[in-house]
């Protein structure tokens, strides 16, 4: 994975997907979540008096008091809206993040963007002091201070300035306001009680493009894109997309030879995002909260399938009115099947979400006994809870598509590790198995016992899987609880049907009709079927 990730990374930086990435290149913050400590920074902004010119706030030769403003520098803007920063002229700041406090450092003068909250009129002091200098304000009617506050983008007054003094600034005798940075007149940068018209914004420096990709087609990006880059990709070879590291540019369409996604594959980017994709793409996740249990939210309608080899990344909710649909084929046969999917099931239906409904029936599982694993049956009404793995066929089988639905629930993620305790479990994305060691018991093909899985076989997503850490067992018998013989009851539905036969490894060797024995070209030793075990000598 790191030696892919390394080529991409040099591609991009190459300039055969996009703009070559100056070190000093800048682009506009568009949601306060782009803001992290340690990034470096430009303040800039527009002039009623000069609209179609780019001010930036200069550099200064010294801190202290001295100086009451910050300089502006008029500099122009690429045809992709972002700065380019040529020589010293120009304040590059380092931020510092404190919850909802910011703070910035100049870099050249390791010092602060400060400002005094005295006694004022319409201005307030703009002021660059050092640790030192701050600290040595003794007096509580002048103190300085170094924390700013950004406003939200969901608030309008952004439209103006996103930069506010974090501690309240005198105004008279008797009342105290915050104070709005912004450039004045394309002369200097101001800190202003009332609004004079012009509007400042934050530019971030901008990082090389990366695309993290794995073999399994988990596409993670990082860094700063370009559209014209991001969306002539081929996302016909990805499986998972994660943009939520990254703020989307603008997409009118897939660019060059760039490729939507399958209809299978789910997109995860930033809350407010969604519309910034080219029309049409699918299954789209905005992430808000991904400290938190539900982290997002679907805006489309969420298409599942085998296929989905990864499986949901973040957890989120899929509103009213949304929707979730997971495709299943089904064989026309009598047999069970395992199913455990991240949501409730609201209903199955085949072929699509409004189609005929499937009576079905369904187990849930209970133990594992001496005699084998033990499943109660359901009722038709009960509740189809999301994480739990199920038995469940149709009454009348068929061959065909099945829909599971759910509306109005939550998607679960889930770690890509197996239980290790006993038990019957649900998986969510491809697993794998490396040796047998792993005690993993998978339902065989005729839907009648759980068989030891064998080194080399994979679990699809949306499937039930069993966890049997005793000793000697290669398969474990179904047992319906309450239900005449299991033994007698499987015979019955077999007859006339190949039966499985498996060798004490667990792989599978063939089939065989039931009364048959072992054919004769197959080496001599022990064979397992859904019946028991058979010896051929």
């Amino acid at each position: 994975m790191d030696a892919r990730c390394f080529l991409y990374s040099c591609i991009l930086l190459l300039g055969l997907w996009g703009e070559v990435v100056s070190a000093q290149t800048f682009r506009r913050v568009k949601d306060v979540r782009e803001l992290e400590s340690g990034a470096h920074y430009v303040l800039a902004g527009y002039c009623v008096a000069h609209p179609d010119s780019l001010y930036v706030m200069a550099s200064q030769d010294k801190t202290g008091t001295g100086k009451k403003n910050r300089a502006a520098r008029k500099l122009p803007l690429d045809k992709n809206g972002r700065i380019h920063i040529h020589d010293g002229g120009t304040a590059i700041f380092e931020l510092q993040v404190e919850g909802k406090a910011y703070a910035f450092r100049d870099k050249a003068l390791d010092a602060w963007l400060a400002y005094s909250n005295g006694r004022v009129q319409e201005y307030t002091s703009l002021l660059t002091l050092t640790d030192e200098e701050l600290a040595s304000s003794v007096n509580p009617k002048n103190k300085y201070s170094n924390k700013f506050e950004i406003i939200s983008l969901a608030s309008a007054r952004l439209s103006k300035t996103s930069l506010y003094t974090k501690e309240d600034v005198f105004t008279s005798v008797s009342s105290k306001k915050q104070f709005g940075l912004m450039p004045v007149g394309g002369i200097s940068f101001k800190l202003c009680e009332q609004d004079v018209g012009d509007s400042l914004f934050i530019y971030k420096e901008v990082q090389p493009p990366v695309l993290a990709g794995r073999e399994d087609g988990d596409w993670t990006f990082k860094g700063d894109w370009l559209a014209d880059s991001l969306f002539a990709l081929d996302y016909a070879q990805a499986r998972r997309i994660d943009f939520t590291a990254i703020s989307l540019p603008q997409g009118k369409g897939m660019a060059g030879g760039g490729k939507m996604p399958k209809g299978y594959v789910w997109t995860y980017v930033r809350k407010g995002e969604s519309g910034r994709l080219p029309e049409g793409w699918p299954n789209v996740v905005e992430i808000d909260r991904k400290d938190e249990d539900v982290q997002g939210r679907a805006v489309t309608r969420m298409v599942g399938c085998d296929s989905c080899t990864l499986g949901p990344k973040y957890s989120f909710t899929v509103p009213s009115g949304t929707g979730i649909v997971w495709y299943r084929k089904t064989e026309d046969d009598e047999g069970w099947l395992t199913v455990g999917l991240p949501y409730a099931v609201e209903k199955v239906t085949w072929e699509s979400p409004d189609g005929e409904t499937v009576a079905s029936e369904r187990l849930c599982f209970e133990k594992i006994t001496g005699e084998g694993v033990v499943f109660h049956r359901m009722e038709t009404d009960e509740t189809w809870k999301a994480c739990v793995p199920y038995l469940w066929k149709a009454t009348e089988s068929r061959e065909s598509v099945v829909c599971f639905y759910g509306d109005g629930t939550v998607v679960q993620a889930q770690e890509n590790s197996l239980k290790e305790t006993d038990g019957f479990y649900t998986i969510f994305s491809r697993y794998d198995i490396e040796n047998e060691k792993e005690s993993v018991f998978l339902l065989d093909d005729s839907g009648t016992r759980f068989v030891r899985a064998a080194a080399g076989s994979w679990m699809a997503p949306g499937r039930g899987y069993l966890v049997y850490t005793g000793t000697g067992s290669h398969t474990l018998r179904l047992i319906e609880k309450d239900s005449p013989d299991e033994v007698d009851r499987i015979k019955f539905r077999t007859d006339g049907h190949p039966l499985p036969v498996y060798g004490p490894d667990g792989v599978k060797r063939g089939e065989i009709l039931p009364g048959e024995g072992i054919p004769e070209e197959w080496p001599k030793g022990l064979y397992i079927i859904p019946y028991g075990k058979m010896m051929k000598k």
